[in-house]
């Protein structure tokens, strides 16, 4: 569990936050593309950490992320004009371009030249994979735009969408991070359709994955687990979490050999978050895929209209029905992801209690991952850059190497080993730490020392 005094660190997002300062030095998706689709389109409003924002396309059809208020009387830019290479307020008709500088001031007379004394919040923008980033920290610590997979494609090889999800941005991420929650929660109870087929799970496993291995690396966390395979050997699996809020959960969901996933955590205040979930194929979809990700409702739920949105959502009990828990799944909703939601979305509220949970030996990794979170957001309070955001190059968060690797049984796994995992996802672990071993004294489940 954590103290009263952590769990607040490392849930508030506002501007000055330990939290939100750390999360303000990465670039993060703003917006989809889709929402601001052509130029002079209308502005979107958009929150993230707590700053209200609009996002928009100019003439050039190049993004723009400004704050939602205009700079003379604080009047609401969502309702602006959008026009000739910028933004007009309605109100007195000041305008803005993307990098909010006031371009025009013509209610008064020398506009021309006090024009030039204001300027608005404006983010760095950078359009990507289906998303419109945004960099939100001191301009003097801008990184280069992070290399994921996704971003180095063609958009038609990426399909993305989002969803507003109902509670704090790390109960949502931690559960990316649970791996023993799939067995239950995400499994049916009958064989699945052929489409399906990658997410069906037959009830809980007799055989629960044990974490073998974290190591902190560059660019975030490897962890691996391990199941057992034949007599006296184990299979082992690695993923690779990029901090801050990036992960491949949801890759056993992939409908092709070669689709790859990725979620990603944004807090819009401290009790809501954006789930930008992402597919991405080299190779591109296939027709049913696309049918199935855009219209189908399981891989991805549909969006209520006119909202981001699941129809399965907290005001309507995310549609649970006994009568399929029954006799169909395990959770008794339908969507895949929707089935996190019921989990995720109230856990003592939206914002988690930490001081009252018990920890067991499968949330090892989660415990590992807040601890990396809060060590670098405490090192930044104490004046101390991260180097992670300069380190987000040639990332690979689904490994190279195919398949498991199959070893002895072991409770942990060689240093050796661990370097070659990490190579997998090229990643470099980082040099002046050894493999984590976590303090079991932490876990409910610890075994007691005699004495």
């Amino acid at each position: 569990m954590l103290t009263k005094e952590d769990n607040e660190l490392i849930t508030k997002t506002d501007r000055g936050t330990p939290m939100g300062e750390l999360l303000r030095r990465f670039w993060l998706p703003a917006v989809l593309s889709e929402e601001i689709p052509a130029k002079n389109s209308h502005p979107v409003r958009v929150t993230i950490m707590g700053e209200k924002l609009i996002a928009f396309r100019d003439s050039a059809g190049s993004p723009g992320v400004i704050s939602a208020y205009c700079e003379h009387r604080g009047a609401p830019m969502y309702y602006a004009r959008n026009e000739e290479g910028g933004i007009r307020c309605l109100y007195h008709g000041w305008k803005y371009d993307r990098t909010g500088q006031c371009t025009e001031m013509p209610n008064i007379e020398n506009g021309e030249v006090v024009k030039n004394r204001i300027k608005t919040i404006a983010y760095p923008t950078h359009e990507a994979a289906r998303m419109v980033w945004v960099y939100m920290g001191p301009p003097e610590q801008q990184p280069p735009f992070p290399e994921f997979p996704a971003c180095a494609l063609d958009k038609e090889n990426v399909y993305v969408t989002k969803y507003e999800i109902d509670c704090n941005w790390l109960q949502a991420q931690e559960g990316d991070m649970d791996g023993s929650h799939v067995q239950f929660i995400h499994s049916t109870l009958g064989p699945p359709s052929p489409l399906m087929a990658a997410t069906w799970r037959s009830g809980p496993s007799s055989e629960l994955a044990k974490t073998v291995a974290m190591a902190n690396t560059e660019q975030g966390v490897l962890f691996a687990s391990s199941v057992s395979v034949d007599d006296g050997q184990m299979g082992v699996n690695a993923n690779h979490f990029i901090l801050p809020c990036f992960s491949s959960a949801g890759h056993k969901t992939a409908t092709g050999p070669n689709v790859q996933a990725m979620n990603i955590r944004v807090p819009i205040d401290d009790e809501h978050e954006t789930h930008f979930r992402v597919r991405y194929d080299p190779d591109g979809f296939s027709d049913e895929e696309l049918w199935e990700y855009t219209h189908g409702g399981y891989v991805f739920p549909l969006h209520e209209p006119g909202t981001y949105r699941s129809q399965e959502n907290k005001d309507n009990d995310y549609r649970y029905n006994p009568i399929i828990q029954r006799h169909f799944n395990y959770s008794g909703v339908i969507p895949f992801p929707t089935q996190d939601l019921m989990m995720i979305e109230d856990q003592w509220g939206p914002v988690q209690d930490r001081t009252r949970e018990h920890l067991v030996a499968s949330d090892v990794q989660i415990i590992f991952m807040r601890e990396r979170l809060l060590q670098m957001a405490k090192a930044l309070a104490a004046g101390t850059e991260p180097k992670e955001p300069f380190a987000m190059t040639n990332i690979q968060q689904r490994s190279a190497a195919p398949g498991r690797v199959i070893m002895p049984k072991a409770s942990t796994l060689p240093p050796e080993v661990i370097e070659e995992l990490a190579a997998g996802f090229n990643a470099k672990l980082l040099s002046d730490e050894a493999p984590a071993e976590l303090d079991a004294s932490k876990l409910m489940d610890a075994v007691p020392s005699e004495g």
